[in-house]
């Protein structure tokens, strides 16, 4: 196992998806680029939450 830094974005509540990094300051990087982003889908406009976690992965995961 080797450690990681997950980006875990939330479209309105619901995941919309991860990303694996190998250090906080990519992670932070493009946290603050997607955080608080808003996306209009229809006649709705909702708003992405992007949070940084440190995990633990398998040695063959590629990182970012």
């Amino acid at each position: 196992m080797k450690p990681a830094f997950l980006l875990a974005c939330y479209l309105s509540g619901l995941p919309a998806g991860t990303m694996h990094l190998a250090n906080i300051n990519n992670c932070k990087y493009f946290q603050k680029f997607l955080h608080q982003q808003e996306v209009r889908i229809g006649d709705e406009t909702k708003n992405y939450e992007c949070y940084c976690k440190l995990v633990k992965v398998n040695e063959e995961m590629r990182l970012y």
